[in-house]
This record gives structure tokens, sequence and C-alpha cells, in this order.
């Protein structure tokens, strides 16, 4: 994760926190300014989040791939003030753009960049962020969902979020047989600028029917097919195999047993726009000379490859969460997507963190849209923002967590809200941001 929560240029310019008390004891006479940061202000934000994350990235790395990517105006900081302003809290947002369910593509906020220093973790600090940031969208109109990948997956909750895109880290061995049925052709190597060129093609074919995929800027496809020795992190150059509609990029790990080479693949990218090239492409992967396995990080939770094998079992596939969704104004969240069936349900939401969400609302769900209006009539459902963000693209059920006992209400208007809400297929984000 590069860090996580979202503000805007027109979010309020300084706000004073004072200390607050967490799990049970009060920091006393500690207090900073969350306030937007400047161009100047990158050099400190850079050192702050290489510490907090524990990582020591080169100069190049920073000034050619990762400060292109970032948009000053939506960076925030927090200063303390004892110290003469030292920065000891960032966080920042990038404008990107989401496939909603339904197929529509609407703006969302991707928080990211966000870190405190060693030394001031538990002071609210964190909290005093989110507040600024997630109220900032609110008062400017901005965008009506913000999104985040978390690096530790117990923070978030309490701000909103919602587990909403799951990754599933894809396992196969070399050889893995496909059952008879499964259709493919033949897929060849390809340079690194002819992958490029065929990626652009094959995004813009893929991005609006996947839901959970962003749109990426020139600034983000130079980063995508970057090539720096820090990426690489003891693994071969990465390559690219190309099918006519659909291509691979991976990354071979030298690991030579004895005489013989084991070497895992590691799939980076997977774009594959029809069936048959989707098949072709892991039949590629899965027959590299001198490999043992193939590895995907960030796989689809419904990768059809589970379905083309001859031997399910030779697959292991491990779900992990990967996108956080924040409903940041429910009544507008409830526009952006279409839903499988109508319905039409009251429900009573609670929302803390954000209490403009709070209260009774009435949802009318339609395959083309949805409105959400309040309503005095007596609610059939009681739910947390954050479960219905964790719904919101598909990839959780809602009768999973009604089963466990986070949703509470009538069992029909549960089935109805629970159907309109599902996907046909579960949602994919393969990139973290």
């Amino acid at each position: 994760m590069l860090g996580i929560v979202a503000s805007t240029s027109d979010s309020v310019n300084s706000t004073t926190v004072k200390s607050t008390t967490v799990t049970g004891s009060t920091v006393n006479n500690s207090t900073w300014d969350v306030r937007p940061l400047a161009e100047g202000d990158l050099p400190e934000l850079i050192q702050l989040d290489a510490a907090a994350f524990h990582i020591d990235p080169p100069a190049d790395f920073l000034t050619d791939i990762v400060l292109p990517m970032l948009e000053i105006p939506r960076l925030t900081g927090a200063r303390e003030r004892a110290t003469g302003g030292a920065l000891v809290g960032t966080a920042a947002i990038l404008s990107k753009r989401m496939t909603f369910p339904g197929g529509r593509v609407h703006p969302v906020a991707a928080v990211t960049y966000v870190a405190v220093r060693a030394g001031w973790r538990r002071r609210g600090l964190l909290t005093a962020m989110m507040r600024d940031q997630l109220h900032g969208l609110h008062e400017s109109g901005g965008e009506a969902t913000a999104i985040l990948t978390a690096s530790e997956g117990a923070i978030y909750g309490r701000y909103g979020y919602g587990r909403a895109i799951d990754c599933a880290q894809i396992r196969l061995p070399h050889g893995a047989d496909f059952s008879p049925a499964a259709a493919t052709e033949s897929v060849c190597e390809v340079d690194a600028v002819s992958a490029a060129a065929l990626a652009h093609d094959l995004w813009d074919r893929m991005a609006p029917n996947t839901t959970g995929h962003l749109t990426r800027t020139e600034a983000d496809w130079r980063a995508r097919f970057a090539e720096h020795d820090f990426m690489r992190r003891g693994n071969s150059t990465r390559r690219w195999a190309a099918h006519q509609d659909g291509l691979v990029g991976y990354r071979v790990r030298p690991a030579w047993q004895d005489r013989d080479g084991s070497w895992p693949v590691i799939v980076t990218d997977l774009y594959a726009a029809t069936p048959v090239a989707h098949a072709s492409l892991w039949r590629f992967l899965l027959d590299l000379d001198l490999t043992d396995r193939v590895e995907f990080p960030l796989g689809w939770v419904d990768d059809p490859v589970q379905d083309l094998l001859a031997d399910r079992r030779s697959l292991t596939l491990t779900l992990h969460d990967h996108v956080w969704l924040r409903l940041v104004d429910l009544d507008r969240a409830v526009e952006l997507r279409g839903y499988s069936v109508p319905a039409r349900v009251d429900m009573r939401v609670v929302d803390e963190f954000c209490p403009w969400n709070a209260g009774t609302w009435c949802l009318d769900l339609a395959p083309d849209s949805g409105q959400a209006t309040r309503t005095s009539a007596s609610p059939q459902l009681e739910l947390h923002i954050r479960d219905l963000a964790a719904c919101f693209l598909g990839g959780t059920p809602l009768a999973r967590l009604a089963a466990g006992g986070q949703v509470t209400g009538d069992p029909d208007a549960l089935r109805r809200l629970g159907l309109a809400l599902s996907t046909s297929v579960a949602p994919w984000c393969p990139e973290g941001f």
C-alpha cells in the first residue's frame, strides 16, 4: 500500500486536533494541524512514508515512477506544533475512475500514502486525518465513494470502510493438466514495447466490463511497465507473452536445486479479452520449462482457470482482502451502479464517523440505477455503513453478513436486498495503489 484516505483541495485548510482518549489512556498536551501539503513538502512526505513502511526506495525510483502519480492538490499532512511544524502524518488521494456493477464507470477517491511517524501512533492522529478528508469530500461534493488497499486489515472498519474486493493468491504446479474441453491457441513472447501497446488496447476492452477495474493515467502506465531494480526484488526481468486477444506479464525467481531448475513463475499482469485468450495464456505459463509452479498474487477470485483444470485439487487458491470501499455519501453512491433485480427496502444505517449517512433510508433499486431517500417508515433492516460498503460491488454476500449477525432484520427484505446487490461474478482489481 502506498498509503490511505482522501482529501480534496476544497477541504478546510487547517484543523486543530487535540489529544484524544485511546485504549483507555489520555495523551495530554498534544496538538497538531491537519492541512494541505505543497510540492515543497514532498521530500518530507517521502521520508516519512519510507520510515513508516520500513522501506528505502532509491531516489530515481521515487522521482521517475512514484512522484509523477501523485496529485499535489490532493495531499494532506499533519504537522506537530510543539516541534516547529514537523510532519508527523500524511495522506493522499488519487483521482481514479472505477467500473461499478452494471458497467458504469465513475470517479472514485483512491486513498493512498497514509503514514504516521513512529512515536506518534495511537494518539488519534489517523482519525483526525480521516475525518478531515472524508468530511472534505462530503462538503465539497467530491467523489461519492473512496477506496483503499490496507497494510493492516483491522484498521479501516472503524472509519466505515468495508472489505469490498478480495484478491486470490492462485498457485498451480508446472504442467497442470486442463480438461479436454479447454480450448487453447498459440501464444508467443513479445518485447516490452509491443506489450505496452497491447496492454492499453486490451485494458480498454476489459475494464468497462469488469467490476472493480480502474482507469489508468499515462503515469500509471509508465509505472506499470517500469523495470527498475527496486521492483524486481530478486526476480528475473519481467517477460511478456501475447495471444491475439490477450497478454501476460511474468517474472521467474531463480532457484536451482542440485542440477535441476525449480523456479516459480510470478504473474504480474494478465489481460484476456476472450475465454480462449485466457485459457491460452494460462497454458503458456504452466508449460514454461525449468519451473515448478505458477503464482498469481493478485488473481481474480472467480478466475476461470479453476474450472479448466482436469484436477481441481491441483489448484491452491487463498483469499486476501484487497480493496476496501467507503460510501462517502450514501444517497449519491447508490446511484452509481445497476442492480441485479429490482428491490425496495427500508433500512436503518449506523454511521458514527460520517453522521450525514446515519438514519433510516428507503432504497429503491433497479437494473439501470438506484435511489436512496430519507424515510420515517419503520426499518426492515439494520446495518452498519461498512457492511453496506462491503456488499456494494458484489464482493461480499449480504446473506453471509446476516448469518454472522452483522446485518439484522426481516428475512424477506434481506433476501431481496441481497439479490439486488449481488453480481454474476466477483469484482476484481488486479493492482495496488
